[in-house]
């Protein structure tokens, strides 16, 4: 029988087999490039919509807005490059959540309370040789807004709040009576205590909200434990308090906030500190009948110390996260528990603030309420 030699079959089979395997390798490696683009694209361009949105609320100004959302595009790299924009690329104006939660934006419509960025990167793409096509043209859109938010303020007013800024338990500041019969009957000093400092605070809170192109509407919480007339400082003063209740319901009437914590500045502060009867609280005023179904749920947690009553705070994150709350801690004072605020705002993807002083205990105030604003719509 004749045998016959196939080398050089076998051989231009392997080179087609190559060449089929180097055009799948081109076409998986652009796909995949692209995809990554396109991804970094979104990025960025998402960062440059917030930039500026956040840019707006803070300076009330659309030049600051232009320039930071330039500036943050460039601080984002898409293709290995910064991505750059160009004034043009950036339009301000209004958008409107409608009734089935869908926003809408209008260009150059005033106030304004929206930033939306259109962006493209050219890409060159890899082995033009091999799959035809040299580059891939993506382009991407993102708006910013100031969201309707509904925010509920929860804050401490366990006695420890009466206390001195020295972090030393049963420091009272200087100008507190001492007797009859005790401290703890008095109201927290105007000026020295730490109830003092949380009111400048709030004060900095509602100056700085005022100033925003947007709906707020706010509540307040206070918290601290359950007193009645069988404990020690019921006894004394004669008054019972739950260990959290509503100072004021939501309201857009930012004075009444105002006038809600000076007045409970005039009151006694009694007990230990049940921070989740207060978290709790919370929870039933950003999800009761008054409230917008698809407006931001915000709460603002603030504590001097670490709880010591009820259940875990961990608990109580959980069940808002569920509600779609966010929460921001803050907590004051070096003897203040971070630990447990920042796993309670990590849980719901909001962040925590630490103040050591009450400048430092304003400003993260002002801060929150400066970038509590600014959502992406799309």
């Amino acid at each position: 029988m004749r045998r016959f030699h196939r080398k050089g079959v076998t051989l231009v089979l392997a080179v087609a087999a190559l060449v089929v395997i180097l055009i799948m390798a081109a076409y998986a490696i652009n796909v995949s490039y692209m995809q990554l683009v396109r991804t970094e694209l979104r990025a960025a361009t998402d960062a440059a919509a917030r930039a500026g949105a956040e840019a707006l609320a803070r300076e009330d100004s659309t030049t600051a807005a232009i320039d930071a959302a330039i500036a943050a595009a460039s601080k984002n790299r898409v293709g290995n490059q910064g991505l750059t924009l160009t004034a043009d690329d950036v339009q301000l104006g209004r958008a409107e959540q409608q009734d089935n939660g869908q926003w809408e934006f209008e260009k150059d419509e005033t106030p304004y309370c929206a930033v939306r960025i259109s962006s493209e990167r050219n890409s060159p793409l890899f082995m033009f040789g091999v799959t035809g096509r040299s580059d891939f043209l993506p382009e991407q859109v993102s708006t910013a807004a100031f969201a309707v938010n509904e925010i509920c303020l929860v804050v401490d007013r366990s006695h420890s709040m009466c206390f001195d800024l020295t972090s030393v338990d049963w420091s009272y500041p200087t100008g507190t009576p001492a007797a009859p019969p005790d401290p703890v009957v008095h109201p927290p000093h105007a000026t020295g205590s730490r109830w003092a400092s949380l009111t400048s605070g709030i004060d900095m809170f509602i100056d700085t909200v005022k100033t925003k192109n947007t709906t707020q509407r706010v509540s307040l919480v206070t918290w601290g434990s359950e007193i009645t007339l069988l404990h020690y400082e019921g006894a004394l003063t004669g008054q019972t308090f739950p260990a959290a209740e509503v100072d004021l319901e939501l309201t857009t009437d930012l004075d009444a906030l105002a006038t809600a914590i000076h007045d409970r500045s005039d009151n006694v502060m009694l007990g230990g500190t049940d921070m989740s009867a207060g978290i709790d609280e919370g929870v039933k005023i950003l999800t009761g009948p008054d409230t917008r179904n698809y407006a931001t749920k915000t709460m603002i947690v603030m504590t001097d110390g670490k709880w010591n009553q009820g259940r875990d705070p961990l608990l109580a994150a959980a069940d808002a996260k569920q509600e779609n709350i966010t929460i921001y801690t803050v907590t004051f004072l070096d003897m203040a528990d971070q630990s447990d605020m920042k796993a309670v705002a990590a849980a719901t993807g909001g962040k925590h603030y630490h103040a050591s002083d009450t400048a430092t205990l304003e400003q993260a105030f002002r801060e929150i309420a400066t970038y509590l604003p600014v959502v992406l719509t799309d």
